[in-house]
């Protein structure tokens, strides 16, 4: 639950922080770029977000997929499949 609010914190501050970019580069250049601009930030937003969220959540990005725990989970249940039929 703690990293959906984070994630959901960082994409409302990086979508504030695109438009305002945004709107600069409407307001200096044109129309058309400030809504590259805007789109651009917009999407890549989600993706800087969610690794923000794994460096605050982990310190680290040493276990980004989670695959540590998904590989102890599996010896777990083999653990226990192997238990039962025996």
């Amino acid at each position: 639950m703690k990293a959906l609010i984070l994630y959901t914190v960082f994409v409302v501050i990086g979508a504030v922080i695109s438009a305002v970019i945004g709107y600069y580069a409407e307001r200096e250049i044109s129309e058309a770029v400030g809504l590259v601009v805007f789109l651009s930030l917009f999407f890549l937003n989600f993706a800087v977000s969610w690794v923000a969220v794994i460096l605050v959540i982990d310190r680290s990005l040493s276990n980004a997929y989670g695959r540590a725990e998904q590989i102890a989970i599996e010896r777990q249940g083999r653990a226990a499949i192997s238990g039962r039929a025996g």
